[in-house]
């Protein structure tokens, strides 16, 4: 993996002084409204001549702007924010092509809409020509030297970057390619990790089980989102003052995302290093999202970001990652003599094998069996089982119903007790 690239992204926060920030802003107006005119020339093009423009006729267009008489200014912005929003336009027409035909598989796209004034801005496309960092200054084109504060930046040629506001701040987002970092050896050869709302991820390595507890930073700042949005909902439209409460809701959506993505990005960062092979359950976020009842747990849980992250870094370092698919039993298999329980269902946290007696923590054990995921151990009978995911209910295993939980917990220590007497 000597000549390997990867590429890096990393964000940094751009603190432009009056001057330049004016001129950001006004890149953004004009894209927007090169946009929505190209946009416009396209629809009425099709109706025209009966076809859709191609690639080159888009470009060219968005190009013959600067030599139309009152808008020579859009030569005033960087020539590659012009040429990158012209392939931005061609891939947004395609994908809704691709779409209705059913070429494209996923979500329905819809059809390229034209930006409004209050609207998500465009970004500002730099190239790396012209870019380049020294002492906490950022040099731009056709900007100057900005002062920028942030990460450390990947070592690594630079490709690209793009320039966007999000909550009144600037950021510049870069991309690097890098070689690929060398990891030390793991102190663990495997682990195994269920993923869940209440703990966010439950790691057993062989030995010892740890849990990465759920964050939850939605839910702490969710009395202070919900005044911050009634104080904005009672704002007269387009004044002042409701700009302002929208600017205030927008910075805490901004914390409470950057808060998030940090404790992902530590807990992912710590389980790579730690362990050879990592074995994780593959999960459908997005029918979790779907269901009313933990949609905002799920959201707050950041499980799909978690995974990402896991997946990406695990790649980076060299690690196997082994996904365990949605609908294997882990939760529902003992971990010690491998019979199962079908009734061990997703409100029982707790719970006890009527194959061999033993009380399993339901994450706990769940993390147990992915651990142990494609290897065959022996159950308290001393056959051969695969573990738990290849044959039916072993022998033995009788369903377990919620109501019966804490009696048979309070049988299991009796009989437990009399056995020491």
């Amino acid at each position: 993996m000597s000549g390997a690239k990867i590429t890096r992204a990393a964000v940094l926060r751009l603190y432009p002084n009056q001057q330049q920030a004016s001129s950001l802003r006004r890149w953004q107006g004009g894209l927007r409204y090169v946009w929505n005119a190209a946009l416009d020339c396209v629809f009425t093009a099709r109706d025209i001549n009966g076809r859709w423009p191609s690639k080159a006729e888009i470009h060219a267009l968005i190009v013959g702007m600067k030599k139309m008489a009152g808008t020579e200014w859009i030569s005033d912005m960087p020539a590659h924010a012009l040429l990158t929003l012209s392939d931005d336009l061609h891939k947004a027409l395609v994908n809704w092509f691709n779409g209705l035909s059913g070429k494209r598989k996923g979500p329905k796209i819809a059809r390229p809409r034209f930006r409004g004034k209050v609207a998500k801005q465009l970004s500002v496309y730099m190239v790396n020509q012209n870019t380049s960092f020294g002492d906490g200054l950022v040099k731009l084109p056709k900007l100057g030297k900005v002062k920028f504060r942030g990460c450390d930046l990947p070592a690594g040629r630079l490709l690209s970057s793009r320039v966007y506001r999000e909550a009144d701040k600037w950021y510049m987002a870069s991309i690097f390619e890098c070689a690929v970092p060398q990891m030390n050896a793991a102190p663990v050869e495997c682990v195994g990790i269920d993923m869940g709302l209440k703990t966010l991820a439950t790691i057993y390595d062989g030995l010892n089980i740890r849990e990465v507890p759920k964050l939850g930073a939605l839910r702490k700042h969710e009395q202070r989102l919900k005044r911050y949005q009634r104080r904005m909902s009672r704002r007269v439209k387009g004044s002042r003052r409701r700009n302002q409460a929208k600017q205030a809701v927008a910075r805490l959506h901004q914390r409470i995302a950057n808060i998030r993505k940090d404790y992902a990005h530590k807990a992912t960062g710590e389980i790579v290093a730690s362990a050879q092979t990592i074995k994780v359950e593959t999960l459908n976020v997005k029918s979790w999202a779907k269901n009313r009842s933990i949609s905002k747990s799920t959201a707050d849980a950041s499980v799909g970001m978690f995974l990402s992250m896991l997946r990406y870094k695990a790649d980076w370092a060299g690690r196997s990652l082994v996904e365990v698919g949605q609908w294997e039993p882990t939760s529902k298999t003992c971990s010690d003599c491998g019979a199962r329980e079908p009734g061990v269902v997703l409100g029982i946290s707790r719970w006890v094998c009527r194959g061999c007696g033993a009380i399993h923590d339901r994450d706990h054990n769940a993390a147990k069996n992915i651990y142990a995921y494609g290897e065959e151990r022996r159950n308290v009978t001393g056959n051969t089982v695969e573990s738990a995911w290849t044959g039916g209910d072993q022998a033995g295993a009788i369903p377990l119903v919620p109501q019966d939980e804490t009696r048979i917990l309070k049988r299991i220590g009796r009989e437990s007790s009399r056995a020491l007497v």
